[in-house]
């Protein structure tokens, strides 16, 4: 029989993953006409909800049948970084506390003008600013690398989204909509 303490630990893993079986479930009942050689709209949402589904299921079963219940079990790259600290007498610096509510509550503001006006900049242009502008709000200060990053993390995320995934992106309005469909011919997505 388990514990109080090991169903307290199990319950948000049981919940996620019950309410990861109703949204398949959902998923398994999208209708749609069937494409030769592409995969359907429901393909992506199942295949992450399965792997949620697992990863709930494989969490629940190790707190179950940890023999030491009251000891968390540390990850294996935890383990290894523990295992090779000690091995060479090295111990990893701690990280100060930063408290930067202003820097938060920028964040936030950062993210919601970013939903605002991504239908008007379409997304590449509001994520390539979007990205620059969070990186530099982080502290990051070294610009050509915030440019560097913030261009190729786009151009990845766009190909990913629009050629794999199948996502239909907004590509903005006016001088906006032609970069974004300059762009697509470059990388030749129709």
């Amino acid at each position: 029989m388990l514990s109080r303490d090991r169903i307290r630990r199990i319950a948000p893993y049981a919940l996620l993953g019950a309410g990861a079986g109703y949204l398949f479930h959902i998923a398994t009942q999208i209708e749609y006409q069937q494409r030769v050689g592409t995969l359907g709209p429901d393909f992506w949402p199942k295949a992450l909800l399965l792997q949620l589904i697992a990863l709930c299921a494989y969490q629940a079963i190790r707190i179950a049948l940890a023999r030491q219940p009251e000891a968390d079990v540390a990850g294996v790259l935890e383990e290894l970084v523990e295992e090779s600290e000690q091995k060479h007498g090295v111990t990893a610096p701690v990280a100060p506390e930063i408290d930067r509510p202003l820097a938060l509550l920028a964040g936030i503001a950062l993210t919601a003008l970013y939903v605002w006006v991504i239908t008007t900049l379409g997304f590449f242009s509001a994520t390539v600013a979007y990205l620059a502008a969070f990186i530099a709000l982080g502290g990051y200060r070294r610009w050509g690398v915030i440019a560097a990053v913030s261009i190729v993390g786009t151009l990845l995320l766009f190909f990913f989204f629009v050629k794999i995934v199948y996502v239909s992106l907004p590509i903005g309005e006016g001088v906006f909509a032609q970069v974004t469909l300059a762009l697509m011919q470059l990388m030749g997505i129709r």
